[in-house]
């Protein structure tokens, strides 16, 4: 009965061996995965951080063009105000102008009828 004892523990510590050793096979490959699964996380995550950060310089060097557009939209659009005031002044100039070679004309109109009238007045 000892021997037979012995036998069937034998048995039964070779399959708990046996048991254990494929629980340990199982566990070290299912770690393995596991970590590979967290290292290609790393590297999507670190790759994807460097493409925001170049997303991120990209968009300050917009921002600051876009700045520098603004400015010189600005200067344009003061140097239009600016041409616009002029151009407003010289056309009040040239109506001024107008309205005084009108009033000219007129005079010299009446000057020159007058004279005409006037030697013939003295003619007579």
């Amino acid at each position: 009965m000892n021997k037979n004892f012995k036998e069937k523990s034998f048995v039964f510590f070779a399959i708990l061996t046996i048991a254990c050793l494929g629980f340990a096979i199982a566990s070290s490959q299912k770690f393995t995965a596991t970590k590979e699964g967290l290292n290609e996380e790393r590297y999507q995550r670190m790759v994807a951080e460097e493409k925001l950060e170049k997303e991120k310089s990209k968009s300050r060097v917009l921002e600051s063009k876009n700045g520098q557009m603004q400015k010189k939209v600005d200067q344009l659009n003061a140097l239009l105000k600016e041409e616009k005031g002029a151009i407003s002044d010289l056309k009040m100039e040239l109506e001024k102008t107008a309205r005084l070679n009108q009033i000219l004309e007129r005079e010299l109109k009446n000057a020159l009828v007058r004279e005409n009238t006037t030697p013939q007045a003295s003619n007579e």
